[in-house]
């Protein structure tokens, strides 16, 4: 491993201690949920899960989950009028998602396009299976310490960059 590579990898473990450099425009991952698999999807802002609680309040513990887990590189979901008071049926849901968002092996993450604020300017990553990111270093090396901080972020949610080990 060159020493270029070994720069982007302590690169990558610093910048995954600064969350806030990443912003989310959309995404859509399979959530493992208690009793079945769920579709959550985020897209400019706006959110949308395929379960029956989110159907009927336009939040859910699914939702709840990935705001815990990608912190300030979401928005968050918008709490309807009817759900201004805490009642059991949201307390549950809270206290649910906090339990899930300790067990990210629920997370798989089938696409997304994100803003990446690096030391010197902006680059888009996006992921549908494959890595892309718009540095020149990605596009000689096909990875970057962009794309591992996300994996490290994301750790077992995406599949890792080809040839390049994930360190927890």
């Amino acid at each position: 491993m060159g020493s270029g590579m070994i720069h982007k990898i302590e690169k990558a473990i610093l910048y995954a201690k600064e969350p806030e450099r990443i912003l989310f425009n959309s995404f859509s991952l399979s959530f493992k949920g208690d009793h079945k698999q769920h579709k959550v999807t985020y897209n400019d802002s706006t959110w949308q899960c395929d379960c029956s609680y989110f159907h009927d309040h336009g939040v859910c513990s699914h939702i709840m989950t990935l705001e815990r887990v990608l912190k300030d590189s979401v928005h968050l979901a918008e709490i309807p009028e009817t759900l201004s008071y805490m009642d059991s049926g949201i307390i549950s849901k809270i206290e649910k998602a906090i339990l899930y968002a300790e067990e990210t092996d629920r997370l798989t993450f089938n696409s997304f396009n994100l803003i990446f604020n690096g030391d010197h300017k902006q680059h888009q990553l996006s992921y549908d299976g494959k890595w892309n990111c718009s540095c020149s270093y990605f596009g000689t090396h096909g990875v970057c310490s962009h794309v591992m901080t996300i994996e490290r972020l994301l750790v077992g949610s995406v599949t890792p960059a080809e040839g390049i080990p994930v360190m927890a």
